[in-house]
């Protein structure tokens, strides 16, 4: 008659196998510490056949195989161990679970490293470098939402998105921006970026807002 899995007693430690787990259970009806002892060291051979890509170099390696030893025995096993016999609970590890960011990507197709971005243009006081960081992210924007959707976003959508994660903390004045920058990146034929042929950034006045 077939046993089915579902039926036996759950697996200590997956990595050796059932035939290993039931070995240790008549382990556990040998009334004889030193036989028990001899036999625990035949099967402590065969745990090591099981994982011949370890390293058995390694000055843990065969306490290894005695602690795993007794997990699956659930610390029953009286023996003569070569190592300290450990305590149960010592060798379980403890998982700590990774800190998940619990912020609102309100913009998923931009993600939350545009926000921070725009965050940092916003603290630049410099209105010439301010203006260049936010084209520049403006060109990300558009070049994220060509990714995320396969469709040319529209300029007056890339500046509403800057607009509202950057509040009313930039320098430069938006609406003067938009007249004169549509974050086009084709190249001509030498190379040279379209929208720095049209337009010179470094040497006009960025667009302050007027106080």
């Amino acid at each position: 008659m077939h046993t089915y899995n579902t039926s036996q007693p759950p697996l200590k430690l997956r990595e050796y196998g059932r035939n290993i787990q039931k070995l240790v259970a008549q382990l556990e009806q040998i009334s004889d510490k030193a036989t028990r002892t001899q036999y625990a060291n035949s099967i402590l051979q065969v745990m090591g056949l099981l994982h011949t890509g370890s390293t058995k170099s390694h000055i843990d390696y065969s306490q290894k195989r005695w602690d795993d030893l007794l997990i699956i025995s659930d610390y029953k096993l009286d023996m003569d161990s070569p190592y300290p016999i450990p305590q149960p609970g010592l060798l379980v590890k403890q998982l700590t679970p990774l800190p998940y960011p619990q912020q609102t990507i309100k913009y998923r197709h931009c993600g939350r490293h545009v926000a921070q971005l725009i965050q940092k243009a916003v603290e630049v006081t410099d209105p010439v470098k301010q203006e260049e960081l936010i084209i520049g992210i403006g060109k990300l924007i558009k070049n994220l939402g060509a990714t995320w959707n396969k469709d040319n976003m529209d300029n007056a959508t890339i500046y509403g998105i800057i607009q509202d994660l950057a509040g009313k903390r930039l320098l430069i004045d938006i609406e003067k921006l938009k007249s004169v920058n549509n974050f086009t990146t084709s190249t001509n034929n030498y190379g040279e970026s379209k929208d720095r042929k049209n337009v010179n950034y470094k040497k006009r006045k960025p667009a302050v807002v007027a106080k």
